[in-house]
């Protein structure tokens, strides 16, 4: 009788044990299906990010943006890759833009800071890479734009990663409108996704 309730115990232990594994992996499946990623065409770099957000192709641009490869676009470049937060609406939009070129100025202008942004105090790491970060916020006619820069050299190549809120204060219209998140949480959102940066071959 002994014998026959350690082998029922045991039988039991592993079936709660196979059924747990079989758990894990449907949400190790669910997790990768809710990904997409981003393979540069011309750079070896890739970005994984969740699917929810909307890629944004063709031609984009702002009040103080004209949607090139960084801010500050007075340089030739590529940009590779927009996202922007699904909530986005005509009130508020966020973005997370990654730009890169090869050209001999951009390369040599690559850490020089746009004009009126502030300095972060230290380098961050993203990919792998040392990235020299700043802030910069602007305002005219009712309109706002918050953004993160991010800037590296990596193989002589110009690595810009933008971080962009911006649109029209809420106040302006009749009857007012609530921005669908605020600045402070679509920031904490963008960063997450440079989490899904990475450089091949390396």
């Amino acid at each position: 009788m002994p014998r026959l309730s350690f082998t029922l115990a045991l039988a039991l232990c592993v079936g709660v044990t196979l059924s747990a594994c079989q758990q894990r992996d449907a949400a190790n499946q669910d997790s990768d299906a809710s990904k997409e990623t981003f393979h540069a065409a011309n750079y070896p770099l890739e970005v994984q990010y969740d699917a929810s957000l909307t890629r944004v192709d063709g031609e984009v641009s702002s009040y103080f943006d004209d949607g090139g490869w960084q801010l500050s676009d007075d340089t030739p470049g590529d940009r590779l890759i927009l996202l922007e937060l699904p909530e986005s609406d005509d009130v508020a939009t966020a973005l997370w833009r990654l730009g890169a070129s090869r050209d001999t100025e951009a390369v040599d202008h690559c850490l020089t800071l746009p004009a009126n942004a502030q300095a972060m105090p230290t380098k961050t790491t993203l990919a792998g890479e040392a990235f020299t970060g700043f802030t910069l916020g602007d305002a005219g006619m009712s309109h706002f734009q918050n953004a993160e820069g991010y800037r590296a050299v990596v193989d002589d190549t110009c690595y810009a990663i933008d971080l962009i809120v911006q649109g029209t204060r809420g106040e302006v219209y009749d009857p007012p409108r609530q921005p669908p998140f605020s600045s402070d949480e679509a920031m904490k959102r963008l960063r997450s996704i440079s989490d899904g940066l990475s450089f091949t071959g390396k």
